[in-house]
């Protein structure tokens, strides 16, 4: 029992010790806790989230305007202006001393070799992992540096190099700079110096594909492959057809020169001159593989079954399924479909309109072409045939037409039929020549490339009246046809050049006269009608005949022989194969007038921006929309107006009337831009109510890869997501690339379709896509 009693009183004494021992209050002393939820409370690690701020960040940024203690006040900021300045007015304020060296190796072997490597060439542990943090120390474009401007670059950071002004004192900093420039002038003495090294002068003198090749595979190919298909982290693949499709030389110039900060990407302006850049990009263009023979591209070869499926496939994302429009225009409109030739369509699916969501065809063949051409062609369906008009010629209305007309045909061949922007169609000469058959594939099939529409969607009956409206002008019969001896077209081609080619053109374009070479019109105007205009002239036009003996003066008399041989060539016009489609430029018109027209009396300013870059109308001085649309498809647009748009006729029904003067002075202006391109861009409504629909959108639909700041993610594959809100992704994309982006996705990436009937995630309508970059936007002014 005493045993006992003293075991109990032993293990007592024993726990009162070791309570007494963990409770101690020597705070110099470490101690056992037995509780200690109240002495290691739980703490919020630096970048994780918190519920506690309204950013939903854990760091908290110092209050503007104030310096942590044993900081200093900052005299400089970040950026290429600050650096500039730095290089300009710092000196190093340490003296060189033995003492100084040690420090900032201390400070190097701290804070920069793992990066830059033991002697400074770039072969650090980091660098060695990850290929675009290497930076050798010694080279030409480190050498030039200025002591200032290194101090500036360990304190603020430069491309891919993190500021350390808040890590390492002003002091060792200084000292530090005295380090790197031991260690150049030691990898100097056993490189030898740079001068000693000849320039390479094609860096100043040559931009071609081979010469980006070199370039790539020495500055590139470690990071985004040797294709262009690296699949690291991070990353972006370059070899992307669907990329390459949307983003303009621009894009690409902007990335390479500045980098994109925050990531791998350096920026190269100081090791590339801009010869080397051009030759990446045009190395980086030939990755776009399309091959296209643009000559064999009609609707008359196209499959429309087919190219349903290729357009809902490829277009209805931006168009809509029937064509009705949403970030790209309406594709049904007839005022449209009458007026865009087949090659206007070809040339725009296959070219893409830069700086917009179009993207230049990257995977389609020449039959995909062909088939969808055929299947744009299929909303625009005629209402009529020749034997359905001729059948209601008897009982047509002149009176009738006359509505018709002023309606559909005077913007252009004038209230009686006088001409202007069109030919003269008033004329007894040219109505005793043309036939019933001419006349109405003239208004059926139009004049492709010209202001001339095709009228398929015109009812038989106005089509018939309108005949009858014509015939009413003429005045004798048609003349009796004569045989005629076939002329050569080499003899016709001397006479043309001396007398036709001043006014039709040398390739029979047309100017102030008539387009000889048009197809249609080679197809419907019989020889006969040829060999008599041109011999007896166009009455109330300014063609006047050529025979010798007329009562007027001829300009070129000429025997029937000569006529003959006229004929033969112009013929030979219309037999030349041609891949780009004739231009009939407008003569006697002021750019200057116009530019007043556009911005004044045509208020056009209102819809397609100051310069026409595009606002709430599309872009009219797009370079890639100037390059496939004819003068004529201009004017016709003006006067014609776009149905089921907001494009009203500037002819009749409109808010405004132009004369057919005023429309030749604004397509000249609007030509313009052709060879002086704008750098305005068409931009995406930016108001608050925009951007507030847009935030909520885009945390629902995009956050999850990009992060709710914008700064993008990784998952736990390894796969990510880019920063969209870096400063440098916001400079080189355009609206029309996030549009294109969000509304077609990238192929072959996590980033998926979200434009309805795009077959993607989910089904934005082009108004909720514009709000997401509208949003995106809004990062622009962040700090």
């Amino acid at each position: 029992m005493k045993a006992r009693l003293w075991t109990a009183a032993v293990l007592a004494a024993a726990g009162a010790l070791a309570l007494l021992v963990a409770t101690r209050q020597d705070p110099g002393n470490p101690h056992l806790r037995l509780f200690s939820d109240m002495v290691r409370p739980p703490s919020l690690r630096t970048y994780s989230e918190s519920a506690l701020s309204p950013d939903g960040r854990s760091w908290r940024a110092p209050v503007p305007g104030t310096v942590r203690r044993g900081g200093e006040a900052p005299r400089f900021a970040a950026g290429a202006a600050e650096r500039a300045r730095a290089a300009r007015t710092l000196k190093n304020p340490v003296p060189a001393s033995y003492e100084a060296l040690g420090r900032g190796r201390k400070v190097y072997a701290s804070y920069c070799r793992h990066c830059h490597g033991p002697r400074g060439r770039g072969d650090g542990p980091v660098a060695k992992a990850v290929t675009a943090f290497s930076f050798p120390l010694a080279t030409k474009s480190a050498l030039d540096l200025s002591d200032g401007e290194v101090y500036h670059i360990v304190s603020y950071g430069r491309n891919n190099m993190p500021a350390h002004a808040s890590q390492i004192p002003e002091a060792d900093r200084w000292a530090l700079v005295h380090f790197l420039r031991d260690l150049q002038r030691t990898e100097v003495a056993r490189q030898g110096t740079f001068a000693d090294i000849p320039e390479d002068p094609r860096r100043h003198s040559l931009v071609t594909a081979a010469y980006g090749q070199e370039l790539y595979t020495e500055n590139c190919a470690s990071c985004h492959g040797p294709d262009g298909s690296g699949q690291k982290a991070g990353v972006p693949t370059l070899h992307s057809p669907a990329v390459l499709a949307v983003a303009d030389d621009a894009y690409y110039w902007d990335i390479i020169m500045q980098g994109r900060k925050g990531t791998q990407m350096p920026g190269w302006s100081s090791t590339l001159t801009k010869t080397q850049v051009q030759s990446l990009i045009a190395f980086l263009r030939s990755w776009q593989t399309a091959s296209v023979d643009r000559a064999l591209v009609s609707a008359e070869r196209g499959d429309p079954r087919r190219g349903r499926s290729l357009f809902r496939g490829h277009c209805a994302g931006c168009h809509g399924i029937d064509g009705e429009g949403g970030i790209g225009n309406s594709l049904r409109s007839p005022s449209f479909l009458s007026i865009a030739s087949d090659q206007f369509l070809r040339d725009t699916v296959l070219f893409g309109r830069k700086h917009t969501a179009m993207p230049a065809s990257y995977d389609f063949s020449t039959g995909d072409l062909s088939d969808i051409v055929a299947f744009i062609r299929s909303w625009h369906p005629a209402r009529h045939d020749f034997a359905r008009v001729k059948a209601l010629l008897p009982a047509a209305s002149a009176a009738t037409g006359k509505k018709v007309y002023d309606s559909r045909c005077s913007g252009c061949h004038g209230d009686n039929g006088e001409g202007g922007l069109g030919s003269v169609l008033n004329s007894d000469s040219f109505l005793s020549l043309a036939s019933d058959d001419f006349l109405y594939t003239a208004i059926a099939k139009g004049r492709p490339g010209t202001g001339m529409p095709a009228w398929r969607h015109l009812s038989a009956e106005d089509a018939a009246d309108l005949l009858a409206l014509l015939r009413s002008w003429q005045k004798t019969p048609a003349p009796a046809a004569a045989p005629r001896p076939k002329g050569k077209a080499e003899y016709g081609k001397l006479l043309y050049e001396r007398g036709c080619v001043s006014c039709h053109g040398a390739e029979g374009q047309g100017g102030v006269g008539g387009q000889l070479a048009n197809p249609v019109f080679q197809a419907s105007a019989s020889d006969e009608f040829l060999w008599r205009t041109i011999a007896y002239g166009k009455q109330g036009s300014a063609m006047r005949g050529f025979l010798k003996g007329l009562a007027s003066e001829s300009l070129m008399p000429l025997d029937e022989a000569d006529v003959g041989h006229l004929v033969a060539y112009v013929r030979s016009l219309g037999e030349r194969p041609r891949v780009e489609p004739l231009k009939r430029a407008f003569a006697g018109a002021s750019a200057a007038v116009g530019k007043t027209v556009f911005e004044g009396k045509g208020s056009c300013t209102k819809c397609h921006g100051q310069e026409g870059e595009g606002s709430s109308g599309p872009s009219l001085t797009n370079e890639a929309f100037l390059r496939v649309a004819s003068d004529g498809f201009l004017a016709g647009t003006v006067l014609l107006g776009r149905d089921g748009t907001e494009m009203r006729s500037y002819h009749r029904g409109g808010n405004v009337s132009l004369t057919q003067q005023d429309v030749k002075d604004l397509i000249v202006y609007l030509r313009g831009f052709e060879a002086n391109p704008t750098a305005r861009r068409r931009r995406v409504e930016r108001t608050a109510s925009s951007v507030g629909e847009g935030k909520v959108l885009y945390g629902r639909f995009c956050s999850a890869c990009h992060g709710l700041d914008g700064n993008g993610l990784r998952d736990v594959k390894g796969g990510y997501a880019p920063s969209l809100s870096s400063k440098e992704f916001l400079s080189a994309a355009d609206d029309g690339l996030l549009l294109a982006t969000i509304a077609l996705g990238r192929p072959n990436t996590a980033m998926r379709p979200f434009a309805r009937a795009a077959g993607g995630v989910a089904d934005l309508s082009a108004s909720d896509i514009r709000k997401i970059v509208a949003f995106i936007r809004s990062w622009e002014g962040r700090p």
